[in-house]
């Protein structure tokens, strides 16, 4: 009975795998987006700032005709220069965002073009000499990118990509830099 019960679990696992390989001819769905990512710091802000790394989450809309809308939340932390001159200072920015994507092709593997922007919440901290100062200001921020999403299931999906960015900082230490990415995407719904 043991046997013929593991039998039964082994042909409904194999085929709940099988129909989620083949049941869907659309692999362009909602999803909840979880990402990593490594930023190198470009410019005069990088003199002080080396590089970032951080999170995102997002949610997708899936639009007919390759389109999806991204509502996107995350946290970036900056890492100080070793040759900086600052007993200690710690800059990090919650950026949230909207933008979209285009998916060249609606297949397993989807290459894609991305635009996002919105606004960060960047918080300050700097102490010289004992004093120390704490700064929050809100800034636009705007990145344009390329990727490819590989749809490993029907309901599951790796996401990578590669951006380029521009924080508004300050005028003369403007925030740009190259953005890699690294993503599990969750399909919600059919």
């Amino acid at each position: 009975m043991r046997k013929i019960n593991l039998l039964v679990i082994i042909i409904l696992v194999i085929g709940a795998f099988s129909y989620s390989f083949a049941q869907s001819d659309s692999y362009l769905k909602n999803k909840i987006i979880v990402e990593g990512f490594y930023l190198r710091n470009l410019g005069n802000f990088s003199s002080v700032w080396e590089n970032a790394s951080g999170g995102y989450i997002s949610y997708g809309i899936a639009f007919p005709e390759h389109n999806y809308l991204m509502f996107r939340v995350g946290y970036i932390n900056n890492k100080l220069r070793d040759d900086v001159e600052v007993n200690d200072a710690t800059l990090s920015i919650v950026p949230l965002e909207i933008g979209g994507r285009y998916y060249f092709t609606d297949t397993r593997f989807m290459p894609f073009i991305q635009f996002i922007n919105g606004l960060n919440i960047v918080s300050e901290t700097i102490n010289l000499e004992g004093n120390q100062e704490d700064k929050t200001f809100v800034k636009y921020a705007w990145q344009v990118g390329f990727g490819l999403t590989i749809n490993i299931v029907s309901f599951l999906s790796l996401d990578v990509s590669a951006n380029y960015q521009s924080n508004f900082y300050e005028p003369e230490a403007m925030n740009t830099g190259f953005e890699y990415t690294v993503g599990i995407g969750f399909a919600i719904g059919n």
